[in-house]
């Protein structure tokens, strides 16, 4: 069996599943060595095999399930999202932090929304806005018809590192929004917030990118003030 230290036979294990998935061309959901085949292979104990399986699982890149062999992971936002949630409970990251990282990932992403976009993904956005004016008229919160409506313009920019990223920030987006949305209970707010995401929709729906860049500019421009005024 191995002399080497602890962390060293994990690290070993970590590096060796890493280059068996690469090297292998391995996509998610493909199998990997068992515990007891990895422990024979490396001369590492199975509970040596079984950390640094878990070292890669807390990182995404495995799955694990009892009574199954670990298999390649598919994309997950988990991982980083604790990591964010973390940063915010401890105001290692504010809400306008929070702000400003979302303004970077979805002016990019209403840009390739509005050219590849489908009619379904277009629509749905739409009817979101109009969910927002229902919820408006009824006194009730925009907070959940705006978190679908960002979720519905990562998914129609075609690149599935923004449906990550999303997923990755959606309790940090929840709580930039509720920190900020006390300033759209006034009519006029309310409007103008319900407004900037109509035209957002109505320049993905008729695939003017310009214009859709120009309007989530603008949203956070309100976005960012209210957060400001609610600090």
């Amino acid at each position: 069996m191995s002399t080497l230290a602890p962390e060293t036979r994990v690290m070993a294990v970590v590096q060796h599943v890493q280059n068996v998935i690469q090297c292998g061309n391995l996509s998610a959901g493909a199998p990997l060595p068992s515990e007891m085949q990895l422990s024979r292979e490396l001369g590492i104990s199975r509970g040596m095999v079984r950390e640094g399986y878990r070292t890669l699982a807390a990182t995404g890149a495995v799955e694990l399930g009892n009574g199954r062999v670990p298999r390649v992971g598919s994309l997950s936002a988990q991982p980083v999202a604790n990591m964010l949630r973390h940063g915010l409970d401890t105001r290692q990251v504010s809400p306008l932090h929070v702000l400003h990282f979302r303004q970077a990932v979805e002016v990019q992403a209403v840009a390739l929304a509005a050219l590849n976009r489908s009619g379904a993904q277009a629509q749905a956005l739409l009817d979101t806005v109009q969910e927002m004016r229902r919820c408006a008229l009824a006194g009730q919160p925009l907070t959940a018809p705006d978190l679908k409506f960002h979720a519905l313009l990562a998914q129609a920019s075609g690149n599935p590192l923004f449906e990550v990223m999303t997923q990755t920030v959606e309790a940090l987006i929840e709580q930039s929004i509720l920190s900020g949305m006390a300033h759209y209970t006034d009519e006029y707010h309310q409007g103008a917030f319900i407004e900037v995401h109509q035209r957002i929709a109505g320049a993905v729906w008729e695939q003017r990118t310009a214009q859709a860049v120009q309007a989530m500019q603008e949203h956070y421009q309100q976005a960012e003030l209210a957060v400001m005024l609610s600090e």
